[in-house]
């Protein structure tokens, strides 16, 4: 299966600011797939989509992806608490439940549509509505995973000197902050 999450229970949706569609991507040379994208109107870039394989660069998990510099930044990482900020379809968080074996995964996602569309999560991710820059939070983390940045050139030292702002006391000794679209560790 190419989808990281059973394509059966995820459904097309057309929101005010965001939609998921069911769109063929290629597996391989001589295969294809329907897989779901979600993709925000006002943005043509930042989509998520059902792909295990972004799931697993994400979390700095492929060996194979050419994504060196993230690999390293979770080089030692402990999996216990974990929090990531944006939801998208919740691939990264199912992952992370599936193959890490946290102590919990909670997700912060400003948008409440999102948040209600996205009914096919395992019970275990905690998905909270805040807004990832300034939610607060007096628990703990060994690892915070922002996943709200669609290119590099999004991640502003502003955004950066913010997230370390506001989360740098929420992270456990040892613990770090990990932007992936930059692959590198704000902690």
């Amino acid at each position: 299966m190419y989808g990281m999450i059973d394509e059966s229970l995820i459904q097309e949706f057309d929101g005010n600011e965001f939609e998921i569609n069911k769109v063929t991507k290629a597996v391989d040379a001589d295969n294809s797939e329907v897989i779901s994208e979600l993709k925000y109107k006002s943005d043509i870039i930042h989509k998520y989509y059902n792909k295990e394989i972004e799931a697993k660069i994400k979390t700095g998990s492929c060996n194979t992806c050419g994504h060196d510099d993230l690999q390293a930044a979770f080089n030692g990482a402990t999996w216990g608490d974990i929090l990531v900020l944006g939801l998208g379809l919740g691939v990264v968080p199912e992952y992370i439940i599936d193959n890490k074996s946290p102590s919990s995964v909670d997700v912060v996602e400003d948008n409440a549509q999102i948040i209600s569309t996205v009914t096919w999560l395992d019970s275990d991710i905690n998905v909270i509505n805040g807004n990832e820059f300034s939610y607060t939070t007096d628990k703990k983390y060994d690892i915070i995973i922002c996943d709200i940045f669609a290119e590099p050139t999004d991640v502003t030292e502003d955004n950066k000197n913010t997230l370390l702002s506001n989360y740098s006391s929420n992270l456990k000794t040892g613990g770090r902050i990990i932007i992936p679209v930059t692959e590198e560790i704000i902690s």
